[in-house]
């Protein structure tokens, strides 16, 4: 980028200079003298753009390598082979960012950046936080240095609901402004439906048996009437 920026200023001071000597050709000494302050300006002008690094691709743009002197970074890391779910991952922190701390990005406080970790001037930032795929990464800057920083690798599981992902990253961008160092609860998995398991009830007391009937023997005779009643005795007077 700044020998592209360095070629340009190149471009812009020789056509200058060129211009300068064709208009001095075809003018007289009178004209060329009161034209004289407005090439001055615009020579002063192209050394201005030279000691700031050149021109920049976009006006007012921040060049994606740079970082901030003070306050929070947003990064997105990719490689350079996207997928629908990267593309997904960065649209939506994108989104949770600029909705829920708009006036931190106005005033500078917080920056969102979008860098391929697969390119030179972003390795050594891949190295620190120790990027292996496409991640949000959220760090702390003082003084053009990296104080803090943490990576939300739980955005991969929550692409697929998006107010969960918005919430998991807005909360986690107020951790770190407040510097709260408390463990982060677990992101809560779908539960799986459960399924009633019939229970056997457990036999209750035996209910107590009733004594066997012991049957009662009966004397055979051979008279085929029957027994015969005992002989009734004379009661005594």
């Amino acid at each position: 980028m700044e020998l592209k920026n360095a070629v340009a200023v190149c471009l812009i001071s020789l056509f200058s200079a060129t211009l300068v000597v064709l208009i001095a050709r075809s003018l007289d000494s009178q004209a060329a003298s009161q034209l004289q302050p407005q090439l001055a300006s615009i020579v002063e002008e192209l050394q201005a753009l030279r000691k700031q690094g050149g021109i920049s691709a976009s006006p007012g743009a921040a060049s994606n390598s740079e970082t901030a002197a003070d306050g929070l970074v947003v990064y997105y890391l990719h490689s350079t082979t996207r997928c629908p779910t990267c593309q997904s991952i960065e649209s939506q922190a994108k989104e949770a960012v600029e909705t829920e701390f708009a006036s931190q990005l106005k005033s500078g406080e917080i920056t969102w950046k979008v860098l391929n970790y697969e390119q030179p001037a972003a390795k050594p930032l891949a190295t620190k936080f120790e990027i292996q795929m496409p991640v949000v990464v959220l760090a702390k800057m003082k003084a053009g240095e990296v104080q803090d920083w943490k990576r939300l690798d739980e955005v991969w599981a929550l692409v697929g609901d998006k107010p969960a992902f918005a919430k998991y990253v807005a909360g986690e961008i107020n951790r770190m402004l407040t510097g709260d160092k408390r463990p982060t609860l677990a992101v809560p998995k779908p539960s799986t439906p459960t399924i009633p398991v019939p229970v056997a009830e457990a036999p209750g007391p035996a209910a107590p048996k009733e004594p066997p009937t012991i049957p009662v023997p009966v004397t055979k005779t051979s008279d085929p009437s029957g027994p015969k009643e005992p002989p009734v005795l004379p009661i005594p007077e």
